[in-house]
């Protein structure tokens, strides 16, 4: 007899390809995009930059810490901060 969690975890299995990530979504030239890639390379340390784009490219906070050596809840607090970096430089607030 299989679990509650287990149907649950066969059902997310089923949904998760319709919300994978997909780099295609940021069109060549939106402003947007655009914004955040400059402040990215330009404005960020060399560690937050290397952890927001590990980040980006891993989308695993448990993948993130154990390529860095640290834990998944480290990993989470340290995308949180860089991403309220990227937001607050976004919006001039840095």
């Amino acid at each position: 007899m299989e679990s509650n969690l287990g149907k649950a975890s066969e059902r997310l299995k089923a949904i998760r390809p319709d919300y994978a990530w997909d780099p295609s979504v940021f069109a060549e030239g939106d402003k947007r995009a655009d914004a955040v890639r400059c402040i990215i390379e330009t404005r960020l340390s060399t560690v937050d930059r290397t952890i927001i784009l590990l980040y980006i490219d891993l989308q695993s906070y448990r993948e993130l810490g154990r390529l860095l050596g640290f834990s998944q809840t480290t990993a989470f607090k340290e995308v949180k901060r860089v991403r309220q970096r990227i937001l607050d430089i976004y919006q001039g607030k840095k």
